[in-house]
């Protein structure tokens, strides 16, 4: 890791040295990160905003090396007097152009003037792309950031790197300043945030915090996350553990959805079909093969409907997100529930069908 971060910020130096004099680039920080934080300052709240960025000066002279970023926290009552404090503490001017992450305690969202005031700068500016990755973190975003002895180096970096491994996800379906943008505008899709704490001095993904209608209204399990992700058809590949402890892949994933209108509420079916495979090589009896098919079905379709029951229950919000696509599927219901997504998340039935062909081996 050490030196694939190294060779990392070498190579965005030199692009930056290629683009730019000696002069701009000195006038300007590039961050990679940015953590924002809540401060009590009576009588009102401010932000404090925390930078993590390469040391692109020290790249520049040859008598000195970048192993260690850059960091900078500043506080001010909104990111306009955060900015220009940093450019009168350091004299340089701060380029978004290279941000991918943004980290934001979850203790923000008590105070929804200061997400929307943020969410308004960031609209306005080109240059912050709207596919950034957002984190929430429990504590500080600033804590975050300082995590840099088991990163080897920027953790802004590091987070990048490690969505970049996922690989069970269908797409790079990771939650982005843009999502949140369209939860600030429409409130109408149930957004899933990864949570990063601190596990032994390095980041780490151990809960998903839950946007819904533009509220925070608490944090899941990873597990529970996935299974919300798999009945919205946006996973490749998915672990399930059966009652007697057989653990099986399942892969080939396709889902489908059907919304119909009964007993005067909204019900969603999902129909789940998948390949699985038995985590050690086994051969099966068809026999055997049908009761395990019969088994890995009805059992991961019961624990998606007790999921789905318990995040209804606890946060009033759908799993199978499904009020985004209530239009396509049932118009008379799509009038009755307009512009009421907390009302259907709390209304939504579900049910729940799973197919799972298991794979043999010989």
């Amino acid at each position: 890791m050490g030196k694939s971060v190294k060779i990392a910020i070498f190579l965005l130096s030199m692009s930056f040295l290629g683009g730019c004099d000696s002069a701009e680039l000195e006038q300007r920080s590039f961050p990679l990160a940015m953590g924002v934080d809540i401060q009590m300052q009576e009588p009102e709240e401010n932000l404090v905003i925390t930078y993590d960025f390469p040391d692109l000066e020290q790249i520049s002279e040859k008598s000195k090396t970048a192993d260690t970023p850059m960091g900078f926290s500043l506080e001010g009552k909104d990111l306009y007097h955060v900015e220009k404090s940093y450019e009168n503490n350091t004299n340089r001017i701060l380029d978004y152009n290279h941000l991918k992450t943004i980290i934001v305690s979850e203790e923000n969202f008590g105070n929804m003037q200061k997400v929307r005031g943020l969410l308004e700068n960031w609209e306005d500016r080109p240059e912050v792309a709207r596919n950034i990755s957002l984190f929430f973190t429990p504590k500080k975003a600033a804590g975050i950031l300082t995590l840099t002895d088991k990163t080897e180096g920027s953790v802004g970096k590091y987070l990048e790197e490690m969505l970049e491994s996922q690989k069970d996800f269908r797409a790079n379906k990771v939650a982005t300043i843009g999502d949140l943008m369209n939860q600030w505008h429409n409130q109408d899709e149930l957004l899933l945030v990864p949570v990063l704490t601190d596990q032994g001095g390095q980041p780490a993904i151990t809960q998903y915090g839950v946007i819904s209608d533009f509220e925070y209204v608490g944090d899941i399990s990873v597990e529970q996350a996935m299974e919300a992700f798999l009945s919205q058809n946006l996973l490749k590949h998915f672990s399930y553990e059966c009652e007697d402890g057989t653990v099986i892949e399942i892969s080939n994933i396709r889902v489908e959805q059907e919304i119909q209108e009964k007993d005067g509420v909204p019900v969603v079916k999902t129909s789940l079909v998948g390949k699985g495979k038995i985590s050690q090589s086994v051969v099966l009896e068809d026999g055997e093969k049908y009761r395990l098919e019969k088994q890995v079905a009805e059992q991961l379709a019961f624990q998606l409907t007790k999921t789905a029951n318990e995040l209804q229950e606890t946060y009033g919000v759908d799993i199978t997100n499904s009020y985004i696509t209530l239009g396509g599927h049932q118009r008379e219901l799509y009038k009755k529930y307009d512009n009421m997504p907390k009302t259907y998340g709390k209304s939504v039935r579900h049910v729940f069908q799973a197919e799972i062909t298991i794979l043999n081996f010989q």
